[in-house]
């Protein structure tokens, strides 16, 4: 009897050793395959989301304005101020916001082609993919540079841009200086419209724009609204619809003029062409620019009277839309105190959670207006919108806004913090040489 039980007893040793070694076969293999197959990887990280959205329950918009500012604000700090406004970028910003005008002018457009365009054109040689979780910038990048005979794909660019999965955006500017370094240029600017689209698709120029994007009700994998890239390679007048490449929603997408403009204006019809650097090439996307295009400063002006225009015939977040518009063309032409009433006006009407990952305008216009409570209160909310918080533009602004608040630790803690997100950012690591700290 006593040899029986001492039988039994001797199985659970092995018992829990084959129970062992399959739950770490289970556990490698689901680890595996999140970490290969994109269906799991978007499937853990959604059902990741909807667990913290359901414990935190986050506020589905951007807070509100303080209304009394913290009396302990100190100066900026003077080595990340901007150069002086020069006397015609002042005059031309207008600190003031806007009015209505008795006969609205209409919005400046780079000069139209000589020639009538022709009603359809649709750009062919693209390579698709479909993007990898949270890796639309790099995605679309690479099916963009494909057309151009690019052998890429949005592994080799996700390297360069994108070294941290879990980093929020890839902005323009970072696909221009990793573009120049393929032998390709490019033109990254706003107050894009139809015609603008149009004319460069039927001259032979993919464009690249960055948008709005609204998930539809039972959307597998999407929840909300996010920004997105598409590449922009054909248009139909007789269906008033443009097509895209999107690396979500798939190939040969798509979309009506107006829902292009709707879904544009969040992102103040921001769009960007890329070619291959030759002198020929120079020329013939400068002419199809224009002269007002080529100046920068120029196009943000048209962009902001155009901005200002929309808040008076828009309403609901589509105002909120031009509202910040007006503040990020505002703060380009460094009329910061004008930007951050025009960011107040878009926030009271209501902006999406996801703006501030993707928009950065209202750190720098509330911060060089001594605002630094806002910017703190910004940045830690889209710090905290997100169970991976891979914004390394907030944790920078948020350790700017602790050093104006004499708060230097914790603000070494948060430029650590961003350079953990992307190593590259090279704002976040200055600020650590200047405060005479390692990164």
């Amino acid at each position: 009897m006593s040899f029986r039980r001492a039988r039994r007893r001797s199985r659970w040793p092995l018992v829990v050793i084959v129970f062992s070694v399959f739950g770490l076969c289970g556990t490698l293999s689901a680890w595996y395959a999140y970490e290969t197959d994109e269906r799991v990887h978007f499937r853990v990280e959604e059902w990741r989301a909807q667990v913290w959205d359901a414990l935190y329950q986050p506020a589905d918009t951007v807070p509100t304005p303080v209304i009394v500012f913290t009396t302990l604000a100190k100066q900026p700090v003077t080595a990340t101020l901007p150069p002086t406004p020069t006397s015609e970028a002042v005059a031309t910003a207008t600190a003031t916001l806007p009015g209505p005008t008795a006969t609205p002018e209409p919005t400046a457009t780079p000069t139209p082609s000589p020639t009538p365009l022709p009603p359809r054109v649709m750009l062919t040689g693209f390579r698709h993919e479909y993007q990898k979780f949270n890796n639309c910038g790099p995605a679309s990048l690479a099916v963009n540079l494909s057309y151009w005979g690019w052998q890429g794909t949005q592994a080799d660019t996700a390297r360069v841009l994108k070294p941290n999965q879990d980093d929020k955006n890839v902005s323009p500017i970072e696909m221009y200086n990793y573009i120049t370094t393929l032998g390709f240029e490019g033109y990254i600017r706003v107050n894009g419209d139809v015609e603008t689209l149009k004319r460069f698709i039927a001259a032979g120029y993919p464009v690249l724009v960055e948008k709005g994007f609204q998930c539809l009700p039972g959307e597998e994998r999407c929840s909300g609204w996010f920004g997105h890239y598409s590449v922009f390679k054909g248009y139909d007048d007789a269906r008033r619809e443009f097509y895209m490449e999107d690396t979500f929603r798939g190939p040969n997408l798509a979309l009506s003029y107006e829902e292009t403009l709707t879904n544009w204006r969040a992102f103040n019809y921001l769009y960007m062409v890329i070619y291959p650097n030759t002198p020929e090439h120079d020329a013939a996307v400068e002419a199809l620019l224009g002269p007002a295009v080529i100046d920068l400063e120029q196009n943000y002006r048209d962009a902001l009277k155009r901005a200002q225009d929309e808040v008076y015939t828009l309403s609901g977040q589509d105002q909120a839309f031009a509202w910040f518009n007006i503040g990020t063309n505002l703060h380009w032409l460094r009329d910061y105190a004008g930007a951050a009433r025009a960011y107040d006006e878009a926030r009271l009407i209501g902006l999406p959670r996801r703006m501030l990952w993707y928009q950065f305008g209202p750190y720098r216009a509330y911060y060089y207006s001594g605002r630094y409570q806002d910017v703190y209160d910004l940045a830690t909310f889209a710090i905290e919108s997100s169970p991976k918080p891979g914004l390394e533009e907030a944790f920078y602004w948020r350790g700017l806004a602790l050093e104006a608040f004499g708060q230097r630790d914790r603000a070494i803690e948060d430029y650590r913090q961003a350079l953990m997100w992307n190593p590259a950012d090279a704002e976040a690591r200055g600020a650590l040489t200047r405060l005479g700290v390692a990164p």
